[in-house]
């Protein structure tokens, strides 16, 4: 069974400003308002606090979030254009359909795959379609609907564990063509030996834990998270450790995410003003292919 690990959490929750509270909705009624994302599992309804879309020319991306109970659910889709999508779209190419659920502070995450990549005992079905139905680019808005069977390769002791996503809806959600780096944000590293230049640096607190996110391109990301109580220091990073984590986002493809093991070192935090600096050193690896890929002589000054 081919262990597929999608990485959203790097590349679009690091944009993200908690605020608001969390509501809940009568399940039956499945008209998401302005501006917000919700969908329906465990008996309930998921109503986003905040929500973030990126409409690039060769992406979307949408991620709601849902404070304080710090879930999400994340959406990306490798077009920008308005109609049906299925995994069967995506059948003889690399590109991927992007259904995620993440618990508050999970490792693993609830995700949208092809039957074939699901071990037979599961039962799995994939109920998976995604509809964007509208993006407007004058109002700068998006709709659209979808739904999904998610499946936690890790859940249910290493067995496996699904859950089912109905009613999904979001509609007019402001979207932007990219994120802007705050300009005091900096990181650099080298990449297999060639130097690595983020275009947008990111870094947020969230589920006490500080996420960077250094993306080069439209979707090309080195990520990195630790505890928020963080001191100064060198720490041991431990390839999909919980507490500490590295992470590679090559591409879309589900070849594409890597998870790294190797040294973060803190030189500076400041709590109070929300800063901090540091250098890294990791070892990528992937669950799906023998592919590796190193960074060396890592380094990031950022406010969160």
């Amino acid at each position: 069974m081919k262990k597929i690990r999608i990485l959203f959490l790097s590349i679009i929750v690091s944009a993200f400003v908690l605020n608001s509270c969390t509501k809940e909705e009568n399940k039956d009624d499945i008209v998401a308002k302005d501006g917000t994302l919700q969908v329906d599992f465990d008996g309930k309804t998921f109503v986003s606090t905040t929500v973030q879309a990126i409409v690039s020319d060769k992406y979307i991306s949408i991620t709601g979030l849902r404070a304080p109970n710090g879930d999400m659910i994340q959406i990306t889709l490798p077009t920008n254009k308005v109609g049906t999508y299925t995994w069967k779209n995506f059948a003889n190419v690399n590109d991927i359909l992007g259904l995620v659920y993440t618990k508050a502070g999970a490792a693993n995450s609830f995700i949208c795959v092809p039957k074939e990549d699901v071990d037979p005992s599961l039962n799995y079905i994939d109920t998976g379609s995604l509809t964007i139905s509208s993006i407007d680019n004058e109002t700068k808005k998006i709709s659209g609907t979808f739904q999904f069977t998610g499946v936690d390769f890790t859940g249910n002791n290493s067995k496996g564990e699904t859950k089912i996503f109905t009613n999904g809806v979001f509609t007019n959600i402001a979207f932007t063509a990219d994120v802007t780096t705050p300009t005091s944000n900096t990181f650099s590293a080298k990449l297999d030996a060639v130097a690595f230049v983020p275009t947008t640096v990111f870094a947020i607190l969230q589920s006490n834990k500080i996420m960077i996110s250094a993306r080069k391109g439209s979707v090309e990301t080195i990520g990195l998270s630790f505890p928020s109580t963080i001191k100064p220091g060198t720490y041991t990073v431990e390839e999909f450790g919980l507490d500490y984590t590295f992470l590679y986002n090559k591409d879309m493809t589900t070849n594409g995410n890597f998870y790294g093991s190797g040294s973060l070192t803190i030189t500076s935090h400041d709590t109070a003003k929300k800063t901090i600096k540091g250098t890294f050193t990791s070892k990528y690896t992937s669950f799906s292919i023998k592919e590796v890929h190193n960074a060396t002589e890592g380094a990031f000054s950022v406010s969160y």
